[in-house]
């Protein structure tokens, strides 16, 4: 949670601000895709500006500060404004999931520039930072609503994905409480956080050679 942070300042809102706005960004990227498929709902629901107001859910953000992942409101669209099955619809709700991954990615590495210039209080405040934005895209790699892989195993996948999404979400937010809790408590949730950014600072070292 961000609120571990409560005794530094830096940490504490350097990790704040970046999460903040990478819910936002998650939102803009959706919207963008969405336009470019054919479907302006989001546009016109004003979700391709970087309004706080329009994008911010109040109990996703405090989520976000008592145990480190929350979520913005959802991005509203019309299944009937895409094609492919589903396909392109898939695609609104997966490009989410990169955007959190991109905040990451930029996360770590102005972490790593940090570190190179021995700033390494700034360093830990980044890659905290990051580390959050990393966790909010592994957990949207499941397949549970409200997430962003369910809506798009909901769009794109067949009859049987479908009827297993809507299986586990008839368990409602309990459900998918416990789901993560025994997600967390097997390692699994902080097992690909690692191997992300891990994959991030490999790309990182290679380009930059830091």
């Amino acid at each position: 949670m961000i609120l571990r942070y409560y005794n530094d300042p830096t940490v504490l809102i350097i990790s704040a601000v970046v999460m903040i706005l990478a819910l936002m960004l998650h939102n803009v990227v959706q919207s963008f895709v969405a336009a470019r498929f054919g479907d302006a709902t989001p546009r016109y629901s004003g979700f391709m500006s970087f309004d706080p107001q329009r994008h911010l859910d109040p109990f996703g953000v405090l989520f976000l500060f008592l145990l480190g992942f929350g979520w913005p409101n959802a991005v509203p669209v019309n299944s009937r404004n895409y094609r492919g099955r589903g396909r392109q619809e898939a695609w609104v709700w997966l490009s989410g999931i990169g955007a959190y991954l991109a905040v990451g990615f930029v996360s770590l590495a102005v972490s790593v520039l940090f570190v190179s210039m021995n700033q390494l209080h700034l360093a830990l405040a980044f890659q905290a930072a990051a580390a959050y934005a990393v966790v909010h895209a592994v957990i949207n790699l499941f397949p549970v609503l409200p997430l962003d892989m369910a809506h798009a195993a909901l769009a794109w996948g067949n009859p049987s994905v479908r009827r297993v999404i809507q299986q586990i979400a008839g368990f409602g937010v309990l459900g998918f409480m416990v789901f993560f809790f025994v997600l967390s408590m097997l390692g699994i949730i902080s097992g690909l956080v690692r191997v992300f950014m891990q994959i991030f600072l490999s790309i990182i070292a290679g380009v930059t050679g830091l």
